[in-house]
């Protein structure tokens, strides 16, 4: 690699050598504040009217991250409204407000902003306003999503939504039941206590004829292949 004129005149006197490494080293700072000035700020509010209140007066900054865990909201500064990405608004802008997907708006330059923010919101386990990205955002983190699924499909480790609870799948197959039919059988376990409450304290199974059990549908959560890994 050429050297730079700089570099050639720094070589030989000892202060264009200080000033070069000097040069350097603001350089080096510039980038590290660009840097650290892309990645969004996360604020925490005691409530949501705080931090619509903090927007208003300017103490947080566009694109910034706004978190209200007393409302389960998640929000981003888009320009100075602050508008929440989770179901759960409060008193900030609903996410439909946008428009458009938050990733869409304004160009994409808001993507880092509500990555991160989305990021939060599933750490929290909260729910995204978008359906899409809140699948995006579960296969990115390596968690089960909700998928419509052919029961036959159906897989032990998958999470079965049934009889009003979610319910482990511990086992699945078919079989001939005693009046000669075929069946589907699930053998399951509630995912919660309060699923068990509604269900079943221990392991327990069920059957459903092949008849219908061919052509239904039923829906499960399930951990999905992330594409973009």
């Amino acid at each position: 690699m050429s050297e730079t004129y700089a570099e050639r005149l720094a070589q030989g006197n000892p202060q264009a050598a200080a000033a070069f490494q000097l040069g350097k080293l603001i350089d080096a700072v510039d980038a590290a504040r660009a840097a650290e000035e892309v990645k969004p700020k996360v604020w925490h509010f005691a409530s949501s009217a705080d931090a619509r209140a903090a927007a208003d007066r300017d103490e947080v900054a566009d694109r910034d991250v706004l978190v209200i865990e007393s409302e389960r909201i998640v929000g981003i500064v888009v320009a100075i409204w602050p508008v929440a990405i989770t179901e759960q608004y409060g008193t900030l802008y609903a996410y439909s407000k946008l428009g458009k997907p938050a990733r869409e708006y304004c160009k994409g330059d808001y993507v880092p902003s509500v990555e991160r923010a989305e990021q939060v919101a599933i750490e929290l386990g909260y729910t995204l306003a978008d359906p899409s990205a809140a699948q995006a955002a579960r296969i990115a983190a390596g968690l089960p999503v909700p998928i419509e699924m052919p029961r036959m499909l159906v897989e032990p480790g998958d999470v079965l939504h049934a009889f009003g609870a979610r319910l482990n799948v511990l086992d699945i197959g078919t079989r001939i039941a005693a009046t000669g039919q075929g069946e589907w059988w699930a053998l399951v376990h509630g995912d919660t206590e309060d699923d068990r409450r509604r269900t079943y304290r221990e392991q327990w199974a069920f059957a459903v004829p092949l008849s219908t059990a061919a052509w239904d549908v039923v829906t499960i959560e399930r951990v999905l292949p992330n594409a973009s890994a």
